[in-house]
This record gives structure tokens, C-alpha cells and sequence, in this order.
């Protein structure tokens, strides 16, 4: 097959609804995704609401496809656009909630944004430092515990967030959770001695000041002139000590 059919295609229906006088024709589009399997015949898959392809297969001749649907090139590059508009405006809105200090109006925003995209970090990272202005301490742990488990935070662009989760973690006593998001973080970054110094201060506040060492030495390794890991391998010294 040269031309062979494939991709998002759209399917425009006539419907009656009302009866009587209130009877009218409306306009209805399904989009479905399509795939050519044979000289003759279109498989069809209808999409739903989410855009996930049904489990229903339809198979349609070549001729009629060809004569009632309709090629979508870009359909899911326009939607995701679309779902990033709706994102950012959500957003904006819960920050400007957030600047007049209406933090239920905030969240109410910041919720909203992340129905279009629960993974977004400016949303979380919003969410949770309103709930930690309400005194929502559990949900704020519970966001941060979330966004600290997202890839993304670890890429170049968002390092500005990535900071904040670590600091969230342990100003939160989630000792055991900034351990393991340090420890990631370190695969990414494994020539960092800040993120050694970061993990250090996470295993002496849990207690444990071998750990931190460990980890102090390692920051110096990496660079013999950190001064600020000096200071606190003494400081884990006097503690030791007494």
C-alpha cells in the first residue's frame, strides 16, 4: 500500500434532538484514531472524552472512509496546547489568589490545574505552600512527598523547584523521604557537593552522624575547598562528642 491511512481522523454526525416544534439538527464530531489494515478496509477506534481509544474495533470500507472522515494532523499537539492554556491560566488565577492572601480561592485554582496536569510542579509546589499557610501540614507533606517522586524536577529547567522540595522534606522531618530524593538527585548530579551537603544534613537530623560524615567527606572529595562542608564535618565532630 503507498498511501496507507493512519492517524486521528474526524467523523462529523447529524443529530435530532427536541420533538415536535423544538426539533433541531445538531452538529456532533468524534474524533477516533484509524489505521488502515488491508487493501480494503479501515480499522476505527472512536475516542473518548480523555482521548483514550475505545476498546470497541470498528472496520469500514476504504471507499466510505475515505468519503465521510476527515486527517487531524496535529490533533494531540492542539490538545495538549490546549491543556497547557487552561493550565497556566489556572495557575496565574491561584497566584493572584495567593498575592491577597485568599488562600481558598488559591486552592480552588491551584485544584484545577491540576486536573489538566496532575504532574504540573508549579501547581504542586503552589498547592502545598498554601496548605502550609493554611496549617494544613499533612496535605502540604503529602504534595511534597508527591512532587519529590516526579522525574521532572530533576531536569536543568526546573531547578528552582527542585530546592525547595528538598528543603520542604526535611523542614517536614521526612528524613527517610529527603534521603531518597538526595540519593536520586545525585545520580543525576553525581559531581554536586551540594546535594553531598544537602544528604549529609538529612542523616544528622535523623541521627545518624556516620552517614553525614560519609557523605561531608565525599562533598570534600569532590571539592577540597568547601569550606561550608568543613564547618559542618566539626560540627558533627563536637556533636559526636558529646
Amino acid at each position: 500500500m503507498v498511501d496507507r491511512i493512519e492517524g486521528v481522523f474526524l467523523l462529523e454526525k447529524e443529530a435530532k434532538i427536541g420533538t415536535g416544534h423544538t426539533e433541531r439538527k445538531v452538529k456532533q464530531n468524534m474524533y477516533c484514531l484509524a489505521k488502515q489494515i488491508n487493501d480494503n478496509e479501515i480499522e476505527v477506534r472512536f475516542l473518548g472524552a480523555d482521548d483514550a481509544p475505545s476498546n470497541v474495533v470498528e472496520k469500514i470500507p476504504k471507499e466510505k472512509f475515505i468519503h465521510d472522515f476527515i486527517f487531524q494532523p496535529y490533533y494531540f499537539e492542539q490538545k495538549k496546547a490546549e491543556k497547557q492554556k487552561k493550565t497556566n491560566k489556572a495557575i496565574a488565577t491561584a497566584e493572584e489568589h495567593v498575592k491577597r492572601n485568599e488562600l481558598y480561592s488559591a486552592e480552588y485554582e491551584y485544584k484545577n490545574a491540576l486536573k489538566f496536569d496532575e504532574k504540573n510542579l508549579r501547581a504542586n509546589f503552589g498547592i502545598g505552600n498554601v496548605y502550609l499557610k493554611m496549617g494544613e501540614k499533612d496535605k502540604a507533606r503529602d504534595i511534597f512527598i508527591k512532587v519529590s517522586k516526579i522525574g521532572a524536577i530533576f531536569e536543568e529547567k526546573n531547578k528552582h523547584f527542585f530546592n525547595e522540595c528538598g528543603i520542604q522534606l526535611r523542614k517536614h522531618e521526612l528524613y527517610d523521604e529527603a534521603i531518597e530524593y538526595y540519593k536520586k538527585a545525585l545520580k543525576v548530579a553525581p559531581k554536586d557537593e551540594n546535594l553531598c551537603f544537602n544528604l549529609a544534613r538529612a542523616f544528622f537530623e535523623k541521627g545518624d552522624l556516620e552517614e553525614a560524615r560519609e557523605c561531608i567527606y565525599k562533598a570534600i572529595s569532590i571539592n577540597p575547598d568547601y569550606q561550608e562542608g568543613k564547618a559542618f564535618l566539626d560540627y558533627i565532630a563536637q556533636k559526636a562528642n558529646k
